[in-house]
């Protein structure tokens, strides 16, 4: 996928080099332009141990997959100087986070998994930072921060003691950085953005009658994102 990325970055670079005629030259003089964007995720829980947490006979170690999603957001672009852009681009995320708990009982090591869906509701605000433009080509990076809904997320379910089972919170804050390159076509600009979003908020509500829970301290989440943008 990364391979495939980098190739149509190339492929676009060379198309829309120095020697090309300027497509759209006035686009960035627009106040405000709207769009569509749409890509690919990958989630990640980051799980941080208790500095004294029991169990440590049971549960040897934890850990997260990272397992991919997808997102479609709407582009709201407010032009504030010729190298600063506001963007606001509400949207909706689908992922998967798998959590691994890794256990010795009666002689015997154990894997034992849940899978949490997430189905993010994002309200992103980002500060657009633009270089110069070149010819039908411009870079740049991306700063900012967002508030999600997990509409996918357990708060309460009755489990055996076996399963695993923990509680997420619903809410998160995140802050977001990343880069990307605008490429200008005859009718439109097109974009290839790659960016991370890293969580502010535990949501992890703790469980004391959970052995899985008890070991935790935290999960905080991090969402990588491949985005493409129709503006």
């Amino acid at each position: 996928g990364l391979f495939l990325l980098v190739v149509v970055v190339c492929f676009m670079s060379k198309a829309f080099s120095q020697l090309a005629p300027p497509n759209i030259p006035h686009y960035d003089g627009k106040i405000a332009h709207f769009g569509i964007s749409f890509g690919y995720n990958q989630f990640y829980s980051n799980m941080i141990e208790k500095e004294f947490r029991p169990f440590q006979d049971t549960i040897m170690g934890f850990d997260s997959d990272r397992n991919s999603g997808f997102q479609l957001m709407f582009v709201t672009d407010l032009r504030l100087s010729s190298f600063l852009n506001l963007r606001f681009t509400p949207g909706v995320t689908f992922g998967d986070r798998r959590l691994n708990f890794y256990e010795y009982r009666n002689d015997e090591f154990l894997t034992k998994s849940t899978s949490l869906e997430a189905i993010y509701v994002e309200v992103p605000l980002e500060l657009k930072i633009r270089s110069k433009r070149w010819n039908n080509m411009r870079p740049y990076l991306i700063a900012g921060g967002k508030y999600t809904y997990d509409l996918g997320s357990i708060k309460r379910k009755k489990a055996n003691p076996d399963e695993v089972m923990l509680k997420i919170d619903n809410s998160e804050f995140f802050y977001t950085l990343g880069a990307g390159f605008d490429f200008y076509l005859p009718y439109f600009k097109f974009g290839i953005e790659l960016k991370t979003s890293y969580g502010l908020t535990n949501i992890l509500i703790p469980e004391h009658h959970s052995m899985y829970s008890d070991v935790l301290d935290k999960i905080r989440t991090q969402v990588f994102y491949i985005n493409l943008t129709f503006e």
